[in-house]
């Protein structure tokens, strides 16, 4: 299966999966290879076209990319169910990793061909080549694989910011994750418990609360078979050891 086919496939259903890509186009000045839909339907609508490169405008770097992701946007816009924003690429792929090919006309962020980044896109990310705002990249940790470094732009940098710019989120505070099953739900968890909070999840289906506590959930609900709000109040007691009353942090993920 060729990793076009690969992505085609994961279309299908999976709310975040991330795809190595070995293969690019030979040349720079026409065109390349990118995943194509024509009209709104199922996975079956795709294919692997040929696109022109995208040009670089002022501010933006030009990428060759080696990973990107399949996001749930990505998937309701096969859809038609997710407008693409103004002046973004109708190309699916909101987060990708890759290698600087070419820096644009006044970039001012010091970035440089080679450069090992990953980028958050508006769309574009299932391609050979996507441009992106200098701003909107981070270096690729040494020792990162381009898989794990395109699963962070989108899914994991939207759980932190949730949890600790807006939420606060501290030791032994209580958080409660919905949609506790889906890439920036689980991402949440696992966040969640790296700053000692005490998660609890809740979801739609009994797999993807066993997933939630895999990954550290230590209280799961699941919303289609009653009410959750009783049980995660008398499972949280609203207390701290010292009797401080906590608040419960409310993390919606989809």
């Amino acid at each position: 299966m060729s990793v076009f086919k690969g992505l085609i496939k994961l279309n299908t259903l999976v709310p975040k999966f991330i795809l190595i890509r070995s293969l690019h186009c030979d040349t720079l000045d026409r065109q390349m290879r990118a995943v194509r839909f024509d009209s709104p339907g199922g996975p079956d609508i795709l294919y692997v076209g040929n696109v022109p490169v995208p040009e670089t405008k002022d501010g933006e770097l030009l990428v060759k990319v080696y990973a990107s992701a399949v996001n749930r946007a990505d998937i309701l816009q096969r859809q038609g169910k997710y407008a693409v924003p103004p002046g973004e690429s109708n190309i699916l792929g909101l987060e990708a990793a890759g290698v600087v090919e070419k820096v644009g006309p006044f970039c001012v962020s010091g970035w440089k061909e080679g450069d090992r980044i990953m980028a958050l896109l508006g769309g574009g990310g299932n391609a050979e080549y996507v441009t992106v705002n200098e701003h909107l990249v981070m270096a690729v940790p040494p020792g990162m694989s381009f898989s794990v470094a395109a699963s962070i732009p989108e899914t994991w940098i939207t759980a932190f910011q949730l949890l600790h710019f807006v939420g606060n989120v501290k030791e032994e505070d209580n958080v409660l994750v919905h949609a506790a099953g889906s890439g920036v739900g689980l991402a949440a968890v696992q966040l969640s418990k790296l700053a000692s909070a005490r998660v609890f999840a809740t979801a739609g289906t009994d797999d993807k609360l066993s997933a939630a506590s895999k990954f550290g959930a230590i209280h799961t609900f699941n919303y289609k078979e009653g009410p959750f709000a009783k049980g995660v109040l008398e499972r949280s007691k609203g207390k701290t050891s010292l009797g401080h009353r906590k608040a419960i942090r409310l993390c919606v993920c989809k």
